[in-house]
Parts: structure tokens; C-alpha cells; sequence
């Protein structure tokens, strides 16, 4: 970004220096024109809302591309007290007219990243803005953030970055592994139906590092289909390994449209068909309902091979009962947030028996999660709750255990060898 206006002409400047404003503008729709034509119309979008914004700045303000689908500008002297009604007057620039294109006319709207500075030269505004724009595109159509550049925004990016460092120096070094967590029946069948896969950091002292200390920064960097392709081919390898299991991964939206996941999943299961009738994907209710038309295909295209879906995190609320047909999960997986406090709870027995009985009802298997007590699994059976999942019935292991301990109880004594 060296070459970009921001960081041209430096000079020595006095204490005394004015407020400028970085901002970045993303489109919010400009992806969905893509889908419905092609990119082309993107290139025109872009082209046409950079000569409206340059219209519209000042002579000393400068315009600029800032990476894929992004335009910049840096506002020279404009500080935080004006900075909104400028940003404001960027987006109606751009989306006050319909844009004309080869395949007729298209209406587009930015959201904004703004980064007040009193040092435009340097990196730390580009960061800001960039996060600010992330947060703003989240948050609704034409959203504008502002990001401050303190210290603990400062320690925000460097743990982000170190995070991901840790990981992807784990993938390259092959110290990144799945562990086992079963998923046992209600009725203390002695043998887990399932084991979900739970990545894990392995240190050379041989801590494990769970995936909440890598896996937001993954996710927020774009490298959580990385580790999702990794996660992919552990599985696969372990499901060849023994005939008798059948395990489960977690995949982030994006995974559903990377084409080297296909493929890895095309060879893996393509020397061994049998391996995808033993392989479930767990897909959350955000990530189904974030663009339905596409997840769906992929679960047919997956469906297709003999792979099974459940839907992680159910009951969250994101999920119509219409979706819930159409998508035909086979397992859905109870939020833990219903199952923490369901001993004390009535509100949440009155949820999880509800939720159960849709399962029921759409014929899908039903598991809870975060279970951690023998109180906790007697209630969720009588709610009738079919499975179980939690530390109380197995922590998250390196090695597989489906045959758990003859004697085990579900409902009397915690469930000890299990995964």
C-alpha cells in the first residue's frame, strides 16, 4: 500500500497538525449483482462510483482503489466533528442515482470505515478504518463506523495477528489436530453414535490450544477455510483408520464455497465412497440462513455421496420452521445456552422440550449440548432429548473410544472412557 496518495510526499510536520479522515467504502450489494450477472458488472459499479465520489471530494482530498470491491479516500483537515456529514455525503453520491450498466440500470449502497488521524502517513489508520469497515458492513445497509486508534486496538491487531501466526505455523508443521468429543445416547447404549471433531493447537510441550484462542482471528483474517480443509482431511484420514466410527466437523460459511475443500472431499471420499455415509457436517443456524439458496446446494451436492447435516446451535432463533423443511437436517444439536441452566430453569425446560419435539416432528436426531451433570441428562431425557454431548460423558480427546464402559449409567454415574 506503499504507492497509495495516504502515504505519499512525506515531511516533517509541526506539533501543531490537523484532523484528516480515512475512510473506506464497501459496497453492500455488489456481490449479489455479481451472482445474478457477472463480474463485469462489478467493473462498471466501481468505475462509475469512483468518478462520483472524485466529483464530489475536494481538490485536496484523494480517491484511490483500496483492495477487492474497496474505494478509499483520505480527507485532508476533515476531523471527527464534520467527519459524518462528510462520509454521508460520499454515500448519496453514490447511491443517490441509479448507475447504468451493459445490463441496465443498478442501484448500489456503500457502508463506511472511518479513521480520524492526525497521522495520515501512518499504517495504524489503514487498520482502523479497515476494521471499522468490517464491523459497519456487518451491522446493515449503509452503516458508517468509527474507529478510534487507541492502545487496546493497537493490542487488538497484534493478538489477532499472533493468533493466526500460531495456527498457520501449526498447519505447516503439522501440529494441528482434531480431538474427539462423544456424542452418546440417552438410553446408555454402550457405544458413542458420533464423535464431533474439535480442532486443537498441539504445542511441542504437548498442550493442547483450543480453537477459541485462534479460531476468531482465523475467521476475522478470512483463514478459517484453512483450517476447515485441514480438519477435513484429519477426519477423512481417521474415518479410513476405523471402519467402526463416525464423526462430525464444523465448517464456517465461506467453506461452503471453496472450491479446494470440494476437491479434497471429492478425493477423499472418492477412494473410499463408503467413508462420506460416515461423515456429518455441522452447519450453525447463522450459517444456513446467511444465503440459504447456496447452502442448500451444497448439502444436496454433499447429500449426494452419502454425507448427513446437523444443525449446530438450534434454537438461536435464525431458523423458520419453512427453512427447517426444506434444509431436512438430519441431527439438530440444542444451544448450550438452553441446557446450562435447565435444572433451574423453567424457561429453558419449556424451550429445550419444544425444540425436541420439532425434532421429533421433522424426524431429525436430537442432541444436547453442554451437558455436565447427572441432574442435567435426567431432565433432558424425560424433555426427551435422544443424545448427549458434554464433559460430563467425555472430554475432548486425541484418541478415538466409541465402545464406552458396559456399566455406565447415563443417568446414574458420569460416563468415564468415552473419547
Amino acid at each position: 500500500m506503499r504507492d497509495h496518495p495516504l502515504f505519499s510526499n512525506r515531511r516533517n510536520r509541526g506539533p501543531a497538525r490537523p484532523e484528516h479522515t480515512l475512510v473506506l467504502l464497501g459496497f453492500d450489494n455488489i456481490t449479489a449483482l455479481e451472482d445474478l450477472f457477472n463480474e463485469d458488472i462489478g467493473t462498471e459499479v466501481m468505475d462509475t462510483a469512483e468518478a462520483r465520489i472524485a466529483a464530489t471530494v475536494r481538490e485536496a482530498d484523494r480517491v484511490w482503489r483500496a483492495g477487492h470491491r474497496r474505494i478509499a479516500v483520505h480527507a485532508h483537515g476533515v476531523n471527527q466533528a464534520i467527519s459524518s456529514a462528510f462520509v454521508a455525503r460520499l454515500q448519496t453520491a453514490v447511491s443517490q442515482e441509479p448507475i447504468m450498466t451493459s445490463h441496465g440500470p443498478v442501484s448500489v449502497t456503500v457502508a463506511a470505515g472511518c479513521a480520524v488521524t492526525e497521522e495520515p502517513d501512518s499504517d495504524a489508520p489503514v487498520a482502523a478504518a479497515r476494521h471499522a469497515l468490517m464491523e459497519a458492513m456487518s451491522s446493515g445497509i449503509g452503516c458508517i463506523r468509527f474507529a478510534e486508534e487507541t492502545d487496546a486496538a493497537t493490542r487488538q491487531r497484534r493478538d489477532v495477528a499472533n493468533a493466526a501466526r500460531v495456527a498457520m505455523g501449526a498447519i505447516r508443521e503439522g501440529n494441528l489436530v482434531n480431538a474427539y468429543q462423544p456424542v452418546v445416547s440417552a438410553q446408555g447404549h454402550p457405544r458413542a453414535a458420533f464423535h464431533e471433531c474439535l480442532v486443537r493447537v498441539r504445542e511441542p510441550s504437548g498442550e493442547l490450544i483450543t480453537a477459541a484462542a485462534f479460531m476468531p482471528a482465523m475467521e476475522q483474517l478470512g483463514l478459517a477455510t484453512l483450517i476447515d480443509r485441514h480438519v477435513l482431511v484429519l477426519a477423512l484420514a481417521a474415518l479410513a483408520d476405523d471402519p467402526g466410527v463416525r464423526l462430525s466437523i464444523n465448517i464456517f460459511p465461506r467453506t461452503m464455497q471453496d472450491a479446494q475443500w470440494m476437491m479434497l472431499f471429492d478425493e477423499g471420499t472418492g477412494r473410499d465412497p463408503a467413508l462420506a455415509e460416515r461423515l456429518i457436517v455441522e452447519v450453525t443456524e447463522t450459517a444456513a440462513m446467511l444465503e440459504p439458496a447456496r447452502t442448500l446446494a451444497f448439502m444436496n451436492r454433499l447429500r449426494r455421496k452419502g454425507c448427513s447435516f446437523a444443525l449446530d446451535d438450534f434454537g438461536m432463533g435464525h431458523t423458520s420452521f419453512g427453512s427447517l423443511r426444506d434444509f431436512r437436517f438430519d441431527i439438530i444439536k440444542i444451544d448450550g445456552s438452553f441446557i446450562t441452566d435447565v435444572t433451574t430453569n423453567p424457561d429453558s425446560r419449556f424451550f429445550v422440550e419444544k425444540l425436541a419435539e420439532i425434532g421429533q416432528h421433522f424426524d431429525m436426531m436430537t442432541v444436547a449440548e453442554f451437558v455436565q451433570g447427572a441432574a442435567d441428562a435426567r431432565i433432558l431425557r424425560d424433555l426427551g432429548v435422544e443424545y448427549f454431548q458434554g464433559f460430563y460423558f467425555g472430554s475432548p480427546s486425541l484418541t478415538l473410544a466409541p465402545d464406552l464402559k458396559p456399566e455406565s449409567d447415563v443417568v446414574g454415574r458420569k460416563v468415564v472412557g468415552a473419547g
